[in-house]
């Protein structure tokens, strides 16, 4: 059975260009910094940087978009590294509909959660397909073993942002350290909430997919951050700087509760090939 990789800094993903199988049957690994130590960050598969335009790889980028209807968005835009990269943009657009994560520019490659489905997309225009997730609930609260648990850092004499004090918080699964943040109550609600969603979304795709997964690589930590509790550093609001062992780090540089943009980059295009992921 072929494996499908997307790989996902954070909680966003990118959609490879399909592997041709014998019997058409797919599995999705949400790829961890673990598993690209073991196999190398792009494996066997080619893809493309984030934040590199289409145009620098040699593929035309989309046609424009129409510009005549306007959707009123939350935006929320960060830099992030991982080991060995450069840092790439991030930026991720909340309606009320919709949640999509792009690399900063309006024709890039984007992931798309439709809140009302949950269904997830990945749209990419180097070999014009979308990747389809469904979303497939499941009633599982974790292993019973699976402890998580937050040690809190009020510092305040750290600089207030948009007039709020932010809070530092180390997230735990078994008393091992996980990954950490900085986050502000009560700024962006909105935005947070549809990127707790779209993080929650991802979650449930890998439990439904935990079969892919070696069991070496299911560690508490793991099973917390991208399974059971994959959205509970947003619980404390809006993360400003989020780090973890590996070499991963993100951090906040813009953010915006009302813009308007083209209502055309929620879409999904009519003439792509879709990929369909089953449970």
């Amino acid at each position: 059975m072929d494996h499908l990789v997307l790989e996902h800094p954070l909680q966003s993903f990118q959609a490879i260009p399909a592997l041709d199988t014998a019997d058409g049957d797919w599995t999705v690994v949400f790829v961890t910094e673990a598993l690209k130590q073991q196999r190398g960050r792009h494996s066997d598969l080619k893809v493309r940087a984030a934040g590199t335009p289409p145009a620098a790889q040699g593929v035309t980028p989309p046609p424009g978009l129409p510009d005549d209807t306007l959707a009123n968005v939350s935006i929320v835009t960060y830099m992030e590294r991982e080991a060995g990269t450069d840092t790439y943009p991030v930026r991720i657009l909340v309606s009320p509909d919709f949640v999509r994560y792009d690399d900063g520019y309006d024709q890039s490659n984007y992931a798309l959660l439709d809140r009302h489905s949950r269904t997830l997309y990945s749209v990419a225009h180097e070999n014009a397909s979308v990747l389809v997730i469904e979303n497939h609930p499941v009633s599982d609260p974790g292993p019973a073993n699976l402890s998580l648990t937050e040690e809190r850092t009020e510092d305040n004499d750290a600089p207030a942002i948009a007039g709020k004090q932010p809070l530092h918080v180390k997230y735990l699964a078994n008393g091992d350290p996980c990954y950490q943040a900085v986050s502000v109550t009560g700024l962006m609600d909105e935005a947070v909430a549809g990127m707790a969603e779209y993080a929650s979304a991802l979650g449930e795709r890998q439990l439904n997919n935990m079969q892919s997964v070696p069991d070496a690589m299911q560690t508490p930590c793991f099973l917390s951050r991208y399974v059971y509790a994959s959205a509970r550093h947003y619980s404390h609001g809006l993360p400003v700087q989020i780090w973890d062992e590996s070499g991963y780090y993100s951090s906040l540089t813009d953010f915006s509760a009302d813009e308007e943009v083209q209502a055309a980059l929620f879409d999904i295009p009519d003439d792509y090939e879709n990929i369909q992921l089953g449970q």
